[in-house]
């Protein structure tokens, strides 16, 4: 309890209040005079300090920071480059080298310290025309001196910790006692961020090659783009979902260095990326109860919060966060992912969310996403070889972050991209946290580097393996099946600098960096080396499958179906047997959370029927709309499931298959004349093509240099009906921008729309 209570004093000082501080305009503080003896009248006293905050940002790129821009100035630094800065001295005395001592100290945190890289001591003699020391050091030079005023340049060690640094500087004179100076306590706070354009930084990131030709900054798309996209949705039907960063916001920042402090890492540990990344997938969830940013909720009981599908950024997110203190309600892996990846760009670590579709929870580290049937074929509730009865699941697709570093704690090659997971899912080393997972190591099994590679690797590469209870057997099942092509079906993220509003053009293929094609003998050695390296995987991996019998079954999939539209179960059998087969089917079709978890049952039909020798046959078990509108969750999700049993040689089958009802969207139209600070009207349109009333309908609305998040509720819908919605815009930067809308109502959410906005000057 102490420490939350000094965290919330932490918290109440860098908390802003959304509205108010965008009408604050404070002068900055006077000095404060501290002097153990009292110093001399002539001693130097610093009246101001000007940081010039946005010709540093220009360089340090770090303009478009909302902080940059407000009063008082603050300073968004990266480390590895120097800043210049000029301090004016009062009543129109100047700095003379031969007579005044000028000292700069550098400090992070309450107990700085030289050794643990929290402090960094500057004398400045007034001869220092140039930076000479090594990029790892502080250093000052002098460019300029005035009659009251001296222009200074300090070089920021590229492996300093980041957060936020404040300025003390000490003035005196050579023939006074050492003790006698006078002490100014800068008010302005300084940000130092990581720095991916240094190529002596661990975050660095080298330009991209095409034909043998360096070409496009990397980090102009995973630092600098405050909007992308997040694939969702069933395999053959994902979609890439825009989502606003936001990590220029002026709350952003702040909320990263409480995220700093309430994770209760060393300050001086805060120079390694990988313990940075690895302590904000703590705090982005607030599982352990340490006030993380984000509550996750899967059941669709939202009523007290917001829900996750109504989320269009990690704006508004991070500002409720940091105007109430407590954890916002509610979010999933795709907005976890959202918020940690603009947490990760707003410090200078380039990231981008990744999304694994068909993705598996092994929770007992077999390497195998295990179903139990009893003898008779009915499913078993619970894993029967799993301690606490948790089974394992599949989810239609789960999101998590890669963030780019290097690992120096790992072997040489297994830098770069690494996964980080913010949902809390399971713990790590009694947390939950997850990662950073150098991709390198999971493509290669390597599941004894750190961390949490092996749990990462299951999700992308796991078995899925059916066991039936059989008392013959030494463990008392045997393995009916095993689908080595089921999970990881594709990883996708977005294609840099490519945004398709309309299409899906934008899509990047990474499965390749994960693992080897699947079914290839690299592919299967890369997961037995991780089998290996388990002994509870390798007696798993130990028991062979049950060897093919004579009825082939097979599920026919679907991809997509539009809403409203109604659909078919069908199986077909074989029987490649000489002999009668008499079989008992059962097929249903029901609504899914994307997680795994069944919703609603939407029909279920048994038969049993003689299929004679080497004969075909289909079953089909119809589904109108009607029958699944008003059972359907979020996202759309459906679940085929068809299984049977066979009489005479006691065969047992079953399969799945996912797919998703396709929503309609909101359409977005721009006109005006699209110029900074010259009004633009937006019109949102959504129709409700259902023939059902929509109810609790809210529109949610964002874009970085258009407009803030903005969250507005509407009457009900009926059906047929449209709702036309008209705001007027002041774009406040040139550029391109993106607007990006959310329609959500009680009956369906996830409808979204985005629209790409030029901006001149």
């Amino acid at each position: 309890m102490e420490f939350l209570r000094e965290l919330d004093g932490f918290f109440r000082r860098i908390q802003i209040d959304v509205e108010t501080r965008r009408r604050e305009d404070r002068s900055l503080n006077v000095f404060n005079v501290s002097s153990v003896p009292k110093p001399s009248k002539s001693i130097l006293a610093v009246d101001k300090v000007y940081f010039y905050a946005k010709n540093n940002a220009t360089e340090h790129r770090t303009i478009r920071y909302e902080l940059v821009h407000r009063q008082p100035e603050t300073a968004i630094l990266r480390r590895g480059q120097p800043f210049t800065f000029i301090i004016r001295f009062a009543d129109g005395k100047s700095f003379n080298p031969g007579k005044d001592i000028l000292r700069l100290n550098f400090d992070l945190g309450p107990n700085p310290s030289i050794i643990k890289h929290t402090q960094g001591i500057l004398n400045v003699r007034g001869d220092e025309e140039e930076l000479t020391k090594e990029n790892d050091q502080w250093d000052v030079r002098v460019v300029g001196k005035d009659a009251d005023t001296i222009t200074l340049q300090v070089q920021i060690p590229v492996d300093v910790p980041i957060g936020i640094w404040k300025l003390k500087i000490f003035t005196g004179e050579t023939s006074e006692p050492a003790g006698r100076l006078r002490l100014y306590d800068c008010p302005n706070d300084i940000y130092i961020l990581f720095n991916p354009w240094c190529e002596e930084d661990s975050v660095y990131m080298e330009r991209e090659e095409h034909d043998g030709k360096k070409a496009n900054n990397l980090q102009d798309e995973y630092v600098l783009a405050d909007v992308g996209k997040i694939w969702m949705g069933a395999y053959g039907s994902a979609r890439g979902r825009e989502w606003v960063y936001g990590q220029y916001d002026d709350a952003t920042l702040p909320v990263c260095m409480y995220l700093l402090e309430g994770c209760g890492i060393p300050h001086f540990e805060r120079a390694n990326p990988v313990v940075v990344s690895r302590a904000l997938t703590k705090m982005v969830n607030q599982a352990d109860g340490d006030n993380g940013i984000l509550v996750g909720r899967w059941d669709g009981k939202y009523d007290d919060g917001t829900a996750p599908s109504a989320w269009t950024g990690s704006v508004k997110i991070i500002e409720d966060y940091l105007a109430t203190k407590t954890p916002v309600k509610y979010g999933q892996c795709w907005v976890f992912a959202g918020v940690l990846t603009t947490v990760c760009r707003a410090l200078g670590i380039p990231a981008r969310p990744v999304s694994n579709l068909v993705s598996a929870h092994d929770t007992n580290g077999t390497f195998t996403i295990d179903r139990f049937f009893d003898a008779k074929g009915n499913a078993l509730e619970s894993d029967p070889f799993n301690p606490g009865g948790e089974t394992d699941s599949i989810w239609n697709f789960h999101v998590w972050v890669e963030a780019w570093m290097a690992r120096a704690d790992l072997p040489k090659g297994y830098g770069g991209w690494q996964a980080i997971d913010a949902t809390p899912q399971e713990r790590s080393a009694g947390f939950y946290q997850c990662g950073p997972a150098s991709v390198e190591a999971i493509r290669k099994g390597q599941v004894g580097l750190a961390y949490d590679v092996a749990f990462v690797l299951a999700s992308v590469n796991a078995d899925c393996v059916t066991w039936k209870e059989d008392k013959t057997s030494e463990i008392g099942y045997v393995q009916m099946n095993c689908d080595r092509y089921k999970v990881g079906k594709q990883i996708l993220t977005k294609k840099p600098f490519v945004f398709d509003t309309v299409g899906q053009s934008d899509t990047d293929d990474i499965t390749d960096t994960y693992k080897s094609s699947e079914g290839s003998n690299e592919e299967r050695i890369s997961l037995l080396t991780a089998v290996g390296s388990s002994v509870r995987a390798k007696r798993f991996f130990r028991y062979p499958e049950k060897a093919a019998e004579d009825i082939v079954f097979d599920l026919i999939e679907l991809e997509r179906i539009p809403i409203g539209e109604s659909f078919n179960v069908v199986v077909t059998l074989e029987n490649r047997s000489k002999q009668v087969r008499t079989i008992n089917a059962v097929l249903s079709a029901t609504t899914n959370f994307y997680n795994g978890v069944k919703a609603h049952l939407v029909r279920h039909a048994t038969a049993t029927f003689v299929l004679q020798p080497m004969a075909r046959e289909e079953l089909r078990l119809p589904v109108s709309a009607k029958d699944y509108m008003g059972k359907l969750v979020e996202y759309g999700i459906m679940k085929l499931c068809a299984s049977a049993t066979v009489k005479e040689t006691n065969q047992t089958w079953i399969e799945e298959d996912d797919f998703q009802v396709i929503m309609p969207s909101v359409d977005i139209k721009v006109t005006g004349s699209k110029k900074v600070g010259q009004p633009l009207e937006v019109i949102f349109t959504f129709v409700n093509v259902l023939k059902m009333q929509l109810t609790q309908c809210k529109m949610a609305f964002e874009g970085p240099g258009l407009t803030r998040s903005d969250f507005r509720d509407y009457p009900d819908l009926a059906p047929g009906e449209t709702l036309t919605i008209k705001i007027n815009l002041m774009p406040k930067f040139a550029g391109e921008h993106s607007l990006v809308a959310c329609f959500d109502s009680k009956e369906f959410t996830e409808i979204t729309g985005a629209v790409k906005v030029v901006v001149t000057k």
